[in-house]
């Protein structure tokens, strides 16, 4: 038997949550109040990526994601440079070469739900965000930055 036999094998994909699961509250997330679902999930993402999205982002939500690439870019829509050097392994990851908000924003919304999903979940959605916590955590963490 070979040594990597008895070793599980090494998963190269797995989901994301677009709202993660850590923000909303226990009782949300089954049962008659449920809003959680597996309609939420983005499947077979890069384990790489996917790692890589959440140490830039962290626990935030797709409106909250996108709002935090905005402080991340400088006035003329560009990736603040001492950030991408501090992050270059995860931006490369997840943005590829793209530095600009605007190709960086196109990236994010493969993370995000596609407008068909948002439209079947519409009331669903109404009612996730309005459960939803504001306990934000994970990421980059912005106060050693000059933005």
């Amino acid at each position: 038997m070979s040594p990597q036999a008895d070793q599980p094998q090494q998963r190269h994909s797995n989901n994301h949550h677009v709202y993660p699961k850590s923000r909303i509250p226990m009782k949300h997330r089954g049962g008659k109040n449920k809003v959680f679902g597996k309609w939420l999930v983005v499947e077979n993402v890069s384990i790489r990526a996917h790692n890589a999205f959440h140490a830039i982002f962290g626990n935030r939500t797709p409106e909250e994601q996108l709002r935090f690439l905005r402080k991340l870019c400088g006035p003329g829509g560009i990736l603040n440079t001492e950030i991408y050097n501090d992050h270059k392994n995860i931006f490369n990851a997840v943005f590829g070469d793209a530095r600009s908000f605007a190709v960086m924003s196109e990236v994010l919304r493969k993370w995000d739900l596609p407008p068909a999903t948002r439209e079947n979940y519409a009331d669903r959605l109404v009612a996730l965000h309005k459960v939803l916590n504001d306990k934000i955590s994970g990421g980059i963490k912005l106060t050693r930055y000059r933005l």
